[in-house]
């Protein structure tokens, strides 16, 4: 089947499907006529001529034009949400499967926010507990670099709003090591926000519906989407968000090591991939 023809009937998928918002629905779109004219240009119009050496050409290409990781990343993310859909949604043959390889950081380059797109990611309307929650809730990830997995059991002792700190760590909650973070005075005062709107008395920081603790982290990162969708950004995953915390301290001066302790991780092979913000 023809590359052209069935990115006309990814876009339609992507009209009708109610968990993409139109705005990234658009951007995916302009991201895909991109990837039909690179493929077009090397002679690939019918998918089953498609090959990973294309893909991963194409993702180069993306690197070498010195856009913005943000852009690049959103690309890439188009480009491996077709194929996964042409692979598993339609009769077309394509029994290639480039998404694994293809899943791998770009050349391990590491996708963040700049103050801007901070600021437009939390510039949502706080009129509801729902609302208080995510913006409390996405400071405190851009202040601290605490996963979804970990935020779901902090609890309400763990943070001293009088100290502007906050304990992460907790052996039974966490595969993190304990660690004692500042917060930012927007942080702490998203934080006092939405505590104060708070009428449980359930002790984790962070709650779901009807007061319970959050079960899942696939239900918070849900709530991230969200927020994206709002305000107008293609969605951002929480690494994003720890990326983020991460470049902005070394940013400010801090060594390798000092960023270990910060994100709490135990391993270190990881961390080298922060090297070039140095």
């Amino acid at each position: 089947m023809r590359v052209a023809v069935l990115l006309e009937e990814f876009n339609e998928h992507l009209a009708d499907d109610l968990d993409t918002s139109p705005r990234t629905a658009e951007f995916y779109e302009s991201d895909l006529r991109e990837f039909s004219r690179f493929l077009e240009g090397r002679g690939v119009e019918a998918i089953e001529d498609l090959t990973v050496g294309e893909v991963m050409e194409f993702r180069n290409h993306l690197l070498d034009s010195k856009r913005k990781s943000f852009t690049v990343y959103r690309k890439d993310a188009a480009v491996r949400r077709f194929l996964n859909w042409v692979r598993t949604a339609t009769d077309a043959g394509f029994d290639l499967d480039p998404i694994e390889p293809v899943h791998q950081p770009l050349d391990q380059k590491i996708a963040i926010l700049e103050n801007e797109e901070t600021e437009r990611l939390l510039s949502f309307p706080v009129n509801r507990l729902d609302d208080a929650r995510d913006a409390a809730m996405m400071s405190l990830m851009l202040d601290t670099g605490v996963t979804v997995s970990e935020i779901r059991g902090v609890l309400r002792e763990d943070v001293d709003l009088e100290a502007a700190q906050i304990h992460l760590g907790r052996p039974e909650s966490s595969h993190l090591a304990p660690r004692t973070l500042a917060l930012s005075d927007e942080t702490v005062d998203e934080l006092r926000g939405y505590l104060s709107r708070r009428e449980d008395e359930t002790p984790e920081l962070v709650i779901g519906r009807a007061a319970r603790p959050v079960t899942t982290s696939k239900s918070l990162q849900n709530a991230i989407y969200k927020r994206c969708d709002q305000v107008g950004l293609w969605r951002i995953s929480p690494m994003v968000l720890r990326h983020t915390f991460a470049v902005r301290l070394l940013r400010r001066g801090y060594s390798l090591g000092g960023l270990r302790d910060a994100l709490g991780v135990r391993d270190t092979t990881n961390i080298g991939v922060y090297k070039k913000f140095l």
